[in-house]
């Protein structure tokens, strides 16, 4: 996400030591570009590679006015309400169907609406979150055949399946186990999300199991 009151800024800052210092226009330019390029480097690290909670927590809460954003950023500090609240938002907002798909999926699933869930899964069967979701239904469901016979690209999904097992299984010590692998093999917007996931999930079995 471009902050556009950031760039407008740094235009008007170049523009005014480009006057004052006489640059050539292709200076000014050049200088504003590779800003530009700085900005959008950092912004891709932290979405797709960044291993830094915090770090990657601060440009969260810095651009939670996003669907998305306010999404990953109430796993943390919301209530199963308002994540699904959060992700009608996504759902709202965003056209693109595969975005769509996996979040009516993902809030059907939320809501242990698995017929529902399977519909959508079934939209997302050339995306890798088509099987990962009907993986997921079946973990939760205890189905550890079928859980496992899906083909899931990603480190971070296979262990989260084994994850979601082990606590439908009631093992806490499994869960603990592969929710730390699943985290460790993700980066990211996505470890971001899966610690947050994995600990509002353990804290949910412990108050159902009171």
């Amino acid at each position: 996400m471009i902050n556009w009151v950031y760039v407008v800024i740094l235009g008007l800052a170049v523009g005014f030591l480009s006057a004052m210092f006489d640059w050539p226009f292709v200076v000014s330019i050049s200088i504003i570009l590779v800003f530009g390029l700085c900005s959008i480097g950092y912004m891709f690290y932290i979405a797709y590679a960044s291993t830094n909670l915090a770090k990657i927590r601060k440009y969260i809460v810095k651009h939670k006015k996003d669907p998305v954003m306010n999404y990953i950023h109430t796993l943390e500090v919301g209530t199963k309400e308002q994540e699904i609240e959060a992700m009608e938002k996504i759902i709202g907002h965003y056209k693109q169907p595969v975005i769509k798909n996996t979040y009516e999926m993902n809030r059907a699933i939320r809501l242990d609406d698995f017929e529902r869930a399977q519909y959508y899964a079934d939209q997302l069967m050339d995306n890798q979150n088509g099987p990962y979701g009907k993986a997921l239904i079946a973990a939760v469901a205890g189905n550890r055949e079928e859980a496992n016979s899906y083909s899931l690209k990603s480190e971070w999904m296979k262990y989260g399946i084994e994850a979601q097992l082990a606590l439908t299984e009631r093992n806490l010590e499994a869960f603990d186990h592969f929710a730390r692998q699943s985290v460790e093999a993700a980066k990211g917007l996505q470890r971001y999300s899966l610690y947050y996931s994995f600990k509002k999930a353990k804290m949910e079995y412990e108050m159902e199991s009171k």
